[in-house]
């Protein structure tokens, strides 16, 4: 990328500007969902307040022991990065006035606190909208609305659950497993983030804004459409399958001499050409083994099969052997190896400087000045206004 230029290398003086350059946001969202989405129209060009209790956001707590010395939780900054940052009582009449009149002057609103609580509030959409009627009030939830949703108080690992997630992640002969990060979180910040650009363009047609609304639990099962599909058609559990992909092989952890990969080498030509590689070419004559259906049957033996020839050479010299041979294939590879490798500094998804890191957005958009991701302010209640448009 040039630097001051775009992600296409579009000179900085021919540059558009950000989408979403004059949008107002107010953030009344804690933890990680609302935020998330938060940050993804910030990095967009949207102008984002946040509004944090008094006490802090309850996404400043949760640390490990290892950042305990730290000022701040990394999740926190992760997903505060490129707004204003203030703290209000929204109980307090001065207060619920001040956002208020934030929200007379934003396009979205954010808020993700348990259905009821921002009409007992008197902020709740019917009173926002009648004030602002082109405002975008986004609300996010555990598990919804609906008489047995509302009641019910949801984060990540509750709502992988309640989900079925976790009945499918794991190995075969141990207990249901989490995935190992809010996944369900970040992707509803995905969800909510398009949601709220989905009204705002209907509002560039009709003039009129609205609520979109979005709960982690809906956004759980729409990650799992294939595998919920398929039960509903055949009424059969999807198995825990552990390193291995659940419907077709090879497709999986294997290990070599030195270590592991993971290959996937299911499609007929991935599985030519693995075989090939293996120098075990024999391998297609087995019945066995005829497709990805009947290979994922006779998985075990199969994988036996494969790593009787692996444990010939090293990890790093499969890598490189099945990549010239056009395979699907990777290291498992654990932080300190992602943030050192060569393909994590071309993409520039990792942001540093000094003492502030943070992920930048996957979103490239051509003849656009990336985001900035410093710095994130924080300033007094009293300062907490949207700038002039």
């Amino acid at each position: 990328m040039t630097a001051g230029g775009g992600p296409d290398g579009a000179p900085a003086d021919s540059l558009d500007p950000p989408p979403l350059e004059g949008i107002k946001v107010l953030e009344l969202a804690q933890m990680v969902a609302g935020p998330a989405a938060g940050l993804l129209l910030a990095d967009y060009g949207a102008e984002v307040i946040k509004i944090e209790p008094p006490e802090g956001d309850g996404c400043r707590q949760p640390r490990s022991a290892e950042a305990a010395a730290l000022p701040d939780s990394p999740v926190f900054v992760a997903y505060n990065r490129n707004k204003t940052v203030t703290r209000l009582d929204l109980r307090a009449p001065t207060a619920r006035d001040q956002v208020l009149a934030l929200a007379d002057e934003a396009d979205v609103l954010i808020e993700s606190s348990r259905p009821g609580a921002m009409e007992r509030l008197g902020l709740g959409p019917e009173v926002v909208l009648a004030r602002n009627p082109r405002i975008i009030y986004a609300s996010v939830s555990g598990f919804g609305w609906g008489p047995a949703g509302r009641s019910m108080g949801g984060v990540d690992i509750i709502v992988q659950a309640e989900s079925g997630i976790m009945s499918t992640t794991g190995q075969p002969d141990q207990p249901p497993t989490k995935v190992g990060f809010t996944v369900v979180d970040a992707a509803c910040g995905h969800a909510l983030c398009h949601g709220i650009l989905a009204a705002l363009l209907r509002r560039g047609r009709t003039g009129r804004g609205g609520q979109v609304q979005i709960s982690l639990y809906d956004v759980a099962l729409n990650l799992q459409t294939g595998p919920l599909t398929e039960f509903a058609m055949t009424g059969v559990q999807s198995p825990r399958s552990g390193n291995s992909a659940p419907l077709t092989a090879p497709a999986g952890l294997f290990r070599c001499s030195d270590g592991s990969i993971v290959v996937s080498a299911y499609l007929p030509r991935h599985w030519v050409a693995f075989t090939d590689a293996l120098g075990a070419a024999g391998l297609r004559d087995d019945p066995r083994f005829e497709n990805g259906v009947t290979r994922a049957r006779h998985r075990d033996a199969l994988t036996a099969l494969i790593e009787d020839r692996l444990a010939t050479r090293p990890a790093d010299e499969w890598v490189r052997r099945l990549r010239q041979a056009r395979v699907l294939v990777a290291r498992a590879r654990d932080y300190a190896a992602v943030a050192d490798a060569p393909l994590a500094r071309e993409t520039g998804m990792l942001l540093s400087e000094g003492e502030l890191h943070g992920v930048g957005s996957p979103v490239r958009l051509g003849r656009t000045e990336p985001p900035a991701a410093w710095p994130r302010a924080e300033v007094t209640a009293q300062r907490a206004t949207f700038s002039s448009a």
